[in-house]
């Protein structure tokens, strides 16, 4: 798996498969993900990820994001993707996802907030 696609793909998923970043590899996807094309990109790869996921599962990131299961790959994903850029979303933040908890940080990026 690409650098860049690390952090998207784990919270895209939020499932804890071992996505663990190390400090070095979210400053590395932060400054990837800075460059307005490759920020496109990960949105992209993101929403096809999250639009393969189960209706289930697909309402459940929309109840998460206060927004439609139609727009939540769309929405959910430029969320991450710009919260990592933006260094709203940390690295301690994508790492507590991994353990099982969902910061509130995390939820206020998610929510758009």
């Amino acid at each position: 798996m690409k650098i860049s696609h690390l952090v998207t793909s784990c919270l895209a998923a939020l499932v804890l498969a071992g996505c663990m970043v190390s400090e070095n590899r979210y400053k590395q996807v932060q400054a990837s993900v800075r460059n307005p094309a490759q920020q496109k990109a990960e949105i992209a790869n993101c929403s096809t990820s999250v639009g393969n996921m189960s209706p289930e599962r697909r309402q459940s990131f929309a109840t998460l994001a206060g927004t439609s299961v139609a727009s939540v790959p769309t929405v959910f994903c430029r969320r991450i993707v710009q919260g990592v850029a933006s260094g709203k979303l940390t690295r301690d933040d994508i790492n507590s996802v991994y353990k099982g908890a969902l910061t509130p940080n995390a939820l206020k990026v998610i929510q758009g907030r």
